[in-house]
């Protein structure tokens, strides 16, 4: 047998063996035979799945699950920056197509023009940018001599809205423009603004014709007396204050209570108070209501009076531009977190409004006669030590804001225990420092309880029926089946016996105000085509059409009644009522602040505590 010299091949490993160790005995063949290297270059590199070779330092890798949510937590981070990243270019692009490149001409799609150089011939009424003598940019409202005063409520709020992003445009060119509104004001102020009559002064914009300052009578409610004082022979207003009466709203209750806060705003800021009623849907305001105290001066022209900014010199409110007009006195949806603050602001909105009413809400004519009647009746339940309360219930196409009635209405037990909680209260020992006598408390015991409601048959529920009565008698709304009862044949159309269907002439059915208010019932008193087309949301973009005088009639009758409604109920001991409702509202301001705190005015509406004057949403 021959045995083969060589050696064998050793197995890839790195670990070092006793053997490898060199001695000081060992030859130098031997040396080179036991630290050869050349296995290590032939061997394959080492798995990695298989440990390091290297020896490992420093902290422990984090375990599996923790590397694994860091991987998906950054890979979502990833993702949100590069969605962030897409929604502000297309952001920018977009602010950059829409904002002006330079103040020379500002966007046609704003209709706000440059007139530095030649004043274009406007159409519409618009804001308008104008270069001063040291070329600085400005700007004001230019209103066509020609538009016919006042404007449609629509209006107004847009040139507003465009007054409010000219500026904003402004600002994004300049540093010194900004529409801002401080944390004591009460209205929105611009700066960089220039009044019409100053812009006409400085030559940059166009003078008005000679009589364009007359005074149209016709129009501004100033008294048979007022019209004698208020001739061309007065001088015109420096600072003055006109609210117009015409509403896309069929209601009454906004109007009037914007009202009396724009009477109240006149007065703080000195301004001549005027109103126009020129298009109020429910006719003249003297029809109603005395006419206002009489302004000293002129209005001025209709070119001067403008809806915003509120420095303007004649300001213009409609019931569209309360949020510009009186600022942060309209409630935001949202309320803050200052309660002080939101009180004092609570508090200054109900002092224009009390003022107004205390100077305007007197009734006229045949209204009049019936209220001082009836209020002599309360007072002499007054006297008699019994007491009274006023129920005010709001249905038709108003709802409360409490959540679970805002798709429905508050029930009758609500207004009725609130009722019967009041009656206990002044019952209560004590809040009697003596001992009511048997007569007193028997008065009290049966208080008269008025009841005012838009819904007939409000009148005929069961928790009313038997222990309410009407807060006023001279004028009612009837419900259908009311209205067919008093016509022949109680309401039934058909044709007599002898004459031929063919030839009969079609007759609107009557609709009554069983459910309560609803606009578009109001728009179709005398007119059926109106309410049809209130009905379908198109009435704004029909041409302004003075009502028939059936239709003026029948909505004059509406708002009598509606403003009895109040003059006695607000004449009651205490008022229960929901403040979704303008009435409501405007009941608190007829009490007074005291009695509201004091407990004379008690809300059942559970989505808001409290007084309001408006909400943004209004």
């Amino acid at each position: 047998m021959i045995h083969s010299a060589r050696q064998a091949r050793p197995t890839s490993t790195l670990r070092r063996t006793a053997s490898a160790t060199p001695s000081f005995n060992t030859t130098a063949a031997d040396f080179s035979r036991q630290f050869n290297f050349q296995h290590l270059l032939n061997s394959p590199l080492p798995s990695p799945a298989l440990p390091s070779i290297v020896p490992r330092h420093g902290k422990k890798p984090a375990p599996r699950p923790i590397r694994k949510a860091v991987r998906i937590f950054a890979r979502l981070s990833t993702c949100l920056f590069v969605f962030a990243t897409l929604y502000g270019f297309v952001t920018l692009v977009r602010h950059m197509l829409s904002s002006p490149t330079s103040l020379d001409i500002i966007s046609v799609n704003v209709n706000a023009y440059d007139l530095a150089g030649q004043e274009p011939a406007f159409q519409v009424a618009t804001p308008v940018v104008i270069t001063d003598s040291r070329h600085k940019p400005k700007w004001t409202v230019a209103i066509p001599e020609s538009a016919e005063f006042p404007l449609k409520p629509s209006q107004y709020a847009q040139i507003c809205a465009r007054c409010e992003d000219l500026v904003q445009q402004l600002h994004a060119s300049t540093i010194h423009s900004h529409f801002h509104m401080g944390p004591t004001e009460s209205r929105r102020t611009a700066t960089d603004f220039v009044d019409v009559q100053e812009a006409h002064d400085q030559g940059l914009l166009s003078s008005p014709p000679a009589d364009e300052g007359r005074l149209d009578a016709g129009s501004i409610v100033v008294g048979e007396a007022g019209r004698a004082q208020s001739s061309n022979k007065a001088g015109i207003c420096q600072k003055s204050l006109t609210f117009v009466m015409e509403t896309a709203d069929a209601g009454l209750g906004k109007t009037l209570l914007g009202l009396w806060m724009a009477y109240g705003l006149a007065q703080e800021e000195g301004r001549a108070f005027f109103i126009d009623d020129s298009n109020w849907a429910y006719g003249k305001y003297t029809t109603f209501f005395e006419p206002p105290p009489i302004p000293a001066c002129r209005p001025p022209p209709a070119t001067q009076r403008l809806p915003c900014p509120h420095q303007t010199c004649h300001l213009v409110i409609s019931t569209t531009t309360y949020q510009w007009v009186f600022g942060d006195l309209v409630e935001p949806l949202s309320h803050d977190r200052h309660p002080h603050n939101h009180a004092t602001r609570k508090h200054r909105a109900f002092s224009l409004a009390r003022a107004g009413h205390e100077a305007l809400f007197h009734l006229t004519g045949a209204d009049a006669d019936y209220l001082s009647t009836r209020l002599a009746e309360l007072h002499t339940t007054h006297s008699q030590g019994s007491l009274s309360i006023g129920l005010h219930v709001r249905r038709g196409d108003r709802h409360p804001w409490e959540r679970q009635y805002s798709d429905s209405y508050i029930p009758h037990s609500t207004y009725t225990s609130t009722a019967q909680a009041l009656i206990a209260t002044v019952l209560s020992p004590a809040n009697n420092t003596a001992p009511l006598s048997a007569t007193h408390r028997a008065h009290h015991s049966t208080p008269k309880i008025l009841l005012a409601s838009d819904d007939p048959e409000t009148y005929l529920a069961p928790e009313f029926i038997s222990t309410t009565e009407r807060a006023q008698a001279q004028i009612q709304l009837a419900s259908k089946a009311t209205l067919d009862a008093a016509l022949p044949h109680h309401g039934s159309q058909a044709p007599p016996p002898d004459q031929d269907p063919a030839f009969i002439k079609f007759v609107e059915p009557n609709v009554g105000w069983e459910g309560g208010f609803f606009a578009s019932i109001f728009w179709g008193l005398g007119n059926a085509a109106e309410g049809r087309a209130a009905a379908r949301g198109l009435r704004e973009e029909r041409p302004r059409k003075a009502p028939t005088e059936e239709s003026l009639r029948l909505r004059e009758y509406v708002g009598r009644a509606y403003l009895l409604d109040l003059k006695v109920l607000g004449s009651t001991s205490s008022v229960v009522c929901g403040v979704s409702s303008f009435g409501c509202r405007i009941l608190g301001v007829m009490k007074g602040w005291d009695e509201i705190e004091d407990g004379g005015w008690s809300n059942v509406d559970g989505g808001y505590a409290g007084w309001i004057g408006f909400l943004e949403d209004d």
